[in-house]
Protein backbone atom coordinates (compact mmCIF):
# COMPACT_ATOMS: atom_id res chain seq x y z
CA UNK A 1 0.00 0.00 0.00
CA UNK A 2 1.55 3.17 -1.07
CA UNK A 3 1.79 5.74 1.68
CA UNK A 4 -1.54 8.10 2.36
CA UNK A 5 -0.90 11.82 1.01
CA UNK A 6 -1.67 13.07 4.47
CA UNK A 7 1.31 11.53 5.61
CA UNK A 8 3.34 14.77 4.73
CA UNK A 9 1.15 17.03 7.16
CA UNK A 10 0.93 14.66 9.84
CA UNK A 11 2.86 14.15 13.22
CA UNK A 12 2.20 11.06 15.46
CA UNK A 13 3.19 10.26 18.88
CA UNK A 14 3.13 6.93 21.02
CA UNK A 15 2.38 7.60 24.54
CA UNK A 16 4.28 5.16 26.77
CA UNK A 17 6.75 4.96 29.39
CA UNK A 18 4.27 5.24 32.10
CA UNK A 19 4.31 2.27 34.65
CA UNK A 20 1.06 0.85 35.18
CA UNK A 21 -0.24 -0.52 38.28
CA UNK A 22 -2.46 -2.91 36.57
CA UNK A 23 0.79 -4.37 34.76
CA UNK A 24 2.72 -5.15 38.37
CA UNK A 25 4.06 -1.64 37.73
CA UNK A 26 6.04 -2.65 34.42
CA UNK A 27 6.48 -0.31 31.72
CA UNK A 28 4.03 -1.54 29.25
CA UNK A 29 5.56 -0.55 26.42
CA UNK A 30 8.70 -2.37 26.40
CA UNK A 31 6.87 -5.67 27.88
CA UNK A 32 7.58 -8.09 25.01
CA UNK A 33 4.79 -10.41 22.49
CA UNK A 34 5.47 -12.27 20.11
CA UNK A 35 9.58 -11.55 20.55
CA UNK A 36 8.95 -7.70 20.21
CA UNK A 37 8.46 -5.03 22.77
CA UNK A 38 4.32 -4.10 22.66
CA UNK A 39 5.36 -0.62 21.35
CA UNK A 40 7.30 -1.68 18.49
CA UNK A 41 3.64 -2.92 16.80
CA UNK A 42 2.58 0.29 17.13
CA UNK A 43 5.38 1.94 15.76
CA UNK A 44 5.83 -0.30 12.61
CA UNK A 45 2.33 0.60 11.64
CA UNK A 46 3.12 4.16 11.73
CA UNK A 47 6.57 4.43 9.86
CA UNK A 48 4.52 3.07 6.92
CA UNK A 49 2.65 6.62 6.46
CA UNK A 50 4.06 8.90 8.85
CA UNK A 51 8.02 9.98 9.04
CA UNK A 52 7.67 12.35 12.24
CA UNK A 53 6.71 9.62 14.79
CA UNK A 54 7.35 10.30 18.85
CA UNK A 55 7.82 8.42 21.73
CA UNK A 56 6.38 9.84 24.35
CA UNK A 57 8.57 8.89 27.48
CA UNK A 58 9.79 9.93 30.95
CA UNK A 59 11.54 6.62 30.95
CA UNK A 60 15.57 6.82 30.68
CA UNK A 61 15.51 2.85 29.65
CA UNK A 62 17.98 2.99 26.86
CA UNK A 63 15.28 0.69 24.34
CA UNK A 64 13.55 3.52 24.04
CA UNK A 65 16.46 5.39 22.42
CA UNK A 66 16.98 2.42 20.31
CA UNK A 67 14.10 2.77 18.84
CA UNK A 68 15.19 5.50 15.79
CA UNK A 69 12.62 7.49 16.45
CA UNK A 70 12.30 11.16 18.49
CA UNK A 71 12.49 10.45 22.42
CA UNK A 72 9.88 13.27 24.12
CA UNK A 73 9.55 14.13 27.97
CA UNK A 74 6.86 16.11 29.84
CA UNK A 75 7.25 19.86 29.33
CA UNK A 76 5.07 20.39 32.52
CA UNK A 77 6.48 18.93 35.49
CA UNK A 78 4.84 16.68 38.47
CA UNK A 79 3.43 13.54 36.89
CA UNK A 80 0.29 14.70 34.99
CA UNK A 81 -0.12 12.04 33.18
CA UNK A 82 -1.28 11.43 29.10
CA UNK A 83 -2.25 14.53 28.58
CA UNK A 84 1.47 15.60 29.72
CA UNK A 85 2.36 13.75 27.11
CA UNK A 86 -0.01 14.90 24.47
CA UNK A 87 0.83 18.78 25.56
CA UNK A 88 5.01 17.67 24.90
CA UNK A 89 4.07 16.05 21.76
CA UNK A 90 1.77 19.56 20.65
CA UNK A 91 4.57 21.38 21.69
CA UNK A 92 7.17 19.21 19.33
CA UNK A 93 5.32 18.70 16.56
CA UNK A 94 7.01 19.29 12.97
CA UNK A 95 3.83 19.38 11.52
CA UNK A 96 0.15 21.67 12.27
CA UNK A 97 -1.33 18.29 13.36
CA UNK A 98 -0.90 15.06 15.53
CA UNK A 99 -2.33 11.26 15.74
CA UNK A 100 -2.20 10.34 18.93
CA UNK A 101 -2.19 6.58 19.52
CA UNK A 102 -1.19 4.40 22.51
CA UNK A 103 1.63 1.58 23.29
CA UNK A 104 -0.62 -0.92 24.26
CA UNK A 105 -2.89 -1.58 21.04
CA UNK A 106 -0.74 -4.01 18.84
CA UNK A 107 -3.51 -4.57 16.41
CA UNK A 108 -4.04 -0.38 16.14
CA UNK A 109 -3.99 -0.01 12.16
CA UNK A 110 -2.56 3.89 12.24
CA UNK A 111 -3.00 4.48 8.81
CA UNK A 112 -7.10 4.63 9.46
CA UNK A 113 -5.98 8.18 11.19
CA UNK A 114 -7.37 9.28 7.55
CA UNK A 115 -10.67 9.43 8.36
CA UNK A 116 -10.78 11.42 11.44
CA UNK A 117 -8.13 13.64 8.90
CA UNK A 118 -11.36 13.51 6.62
CA UNK A 119 -13.58 14.68 9.51
CA UNK A 120 -11.81 17.30 10.67
CA UNK A 121 -11.45 19.04 7.54
CA UNK A 122 -14.73 18.54 6.41
CA UNK A 123 -15.97 20.41 9.37
CA UNK A 124 -12.93 22.57 10.47
CA UNK A 125 -12.82 20.69 13.87
CA UNK A 126 -9.54 21.24 15.85
CA UNK A 127 -10.44 17.26 16.96
CA UNK A 128 -11.70 14.28 15.90
CA UNK A 129 -11.65 11.06 17.71
CA UNK A 130 -12.25 7.53 16.66
CA UNK A 131 -15.26 5.71 18.57
CA UNK A 132 -15.41 1.97 18.32
CA UNK A 133 -19.33 1.67 18.37
CA UNK A 134 -19.34 0.84 21.95
CA UNK A 135 -16.85 3.56 23.29
CA UNK A 136 -14.62 6.23 22.54
CA UNK A 137 -11.08 5.15 21.81
CA UNK A 138 -10.04 8.72 23.25
CA UNK A 139 -5.97 7.51 22.59
CA UNK A 140 -6.48 7.53 18.95
CA UNK A 141 -7.31 10.80 17.68
CA UNK A 142 -5.65 13.44 15.64
CA UNK A 143 -5.23 17.11 17.47
CA UNK A 144 -4.46 20.40 16.12
CA UNK A 145 -1.04 21.97 17.78
CA UNK A 146 -2.96 24.94 18.11
CA UNK A 147 -4.94 23.44 21.03
CA UNK A 148 -1.49 23.32 23.34
CA UNK A 149 -2.56 26.29 25.30
CA UNK A 150 -5.85 25.24 25.79
CA UNK A 151 -4.40 21.94 27.04
CA UNK A 152 -1.63 23.81 29.16
CA UNK A 153 -4.66 25.25 30.79
CA UNK A 154 -6.59 23.04 31.46
CA UNK A 155 -4.01 21.21 33.15
CA UNK A 156 -2.91 24.09 35.50
CA UNK A 157 -6.02 24.38 36.72
CA UNK A 158 -6.37 20.72 37.93
CA UNK A 159 -7.72 19.00 35.01
CA UNK A 160 -6.02 15.10 34.39
CA UNK A 161 -8.64 13.26 32.48
CA UNK A 162 -8.33 12.98 28.67
CA UNK A 163 -12.31 12.15 27.90
CA UNK A 164 -13.01 15.32 29.75
CA UNK A 165 -10.67 17.83 27.51
CA UNK A 166 -11.89 16.16 24.77
CA UNK A 167 -15.62 16.64 25.35
CA UNK A 168 -14.59 20.38 26.36
CA UNK A 169 -13.05 20.56 22.97
CA UNK A 170 -16.08 19.75 21.35
CA UNK A 171 -14.42 17.01 19.22
CA UNK A 172 -16.15 15.21 16.32
CA UNK A 173 -16.49 11.27 17.06
CA UNK A 174 -15.61 8.93 14.31
CA UNK A 175 -17.38 6.01 13.23
CA UNK A 176 -15.33 3.16 13.71
CA UNK A 177 -17.43 0.68 14.35
CA UNK A 178 -16.46 -1.82 11.16
CA UNK A 179 -12.54 -2.31 12.64
CA UNK A 180 -13.02 -2.57 16.11
CA UNK A 181 -11.33 -5.19 16.22
CA UNK A 182 -8.41 -2.56 15.52
CA UNK A 183 -8.54 -1.33 18.62
CA UNK A 184 -7.82 -4.07 21.07
CA UNK A 185 -5.79 -3.27 23.25
CA UNK A 186 -3.52 -4.53 26.87
CA UNK A 187 -4.74 -3.20 29.93
CA UNK A 188 -3.92 -5.77 32.34
CA UNK A 189 -1.69 -8.56 33.64
CA UNK A 190 -4.23 -10.32 32.68
CA UNK A 191 -4.67 -9.49 29.07
CA UNK A 192 -1.16 -9.81 28.47
CA UNK A 193 -1.05 -13.55 29.48
CA UNK A 194 -3.78 -13.82 27.28
CA UNK A 195 -2.25 -12.13 24.37
CA UNK A 196 0.61 -14.08 25.01
CA UNK A 197 -1.01 -17.65 25.11
CA UNK A 198 -2.73 -16.85 21.59
CA UNK A 199 -0.43 -19.08 19.40
CA UNK A 200 -1.92 -17.06 16.34
CA UNK A 201 -0.43 -13.42 17.60
CA UNK A 202 1.54 -12.87 14.94
CA UNK A 203 -1.12 -13.64 12.42
CA UNK A 204 -3.62 -11.49 13.82
CA UNK A 205 -1.15 -9.03 14.09
CA UNK A 206 -0.64 -9.23 10.87
CA UNK A 207 -4.35 -9.58 9.87
CA UNK A 208 -4.65 -6.41 11.26
CA UNK A 209 -2.01 -4.42 9.35
CA UNK A 210 -3.93 -5.78 5.95
CA UNK A 211 -6.39 -3.88 5.91
CA UNK A 212 -7.86 -2.68 2.31
CA UNK A 213 -7.63 0.86 1.15
CA UNK A 214 -11.09 1.49 0.89
CA UNK A 215 -11.27 -0.07 4.80
CA UNK A 216 -8.98 2.92 5.60
CA UNK A 217 -10.56 5.58 3.23
CA UNK A 218 -13.49 4.72 4.14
Amino acid sequence: MSAPAFSNNLSAVVLSGGQSRRMGGKDKGLLELAGKPMISYVLGSLKNHISDIMISTNSADVRYQQMSHRCIKDILKGNLGPLAGIHSALSNSQHSRVLITACDSPFLQTALCSRLIKAMDSSNAMMAVAHDGEHVQNTFSVIDIRLKTNLEQYLQRGGRRLMTWIKEQHAIEVDFSDVKGSFLNINSTQDFKNAKKLNSFNQRVAAAYALTDSSIDS
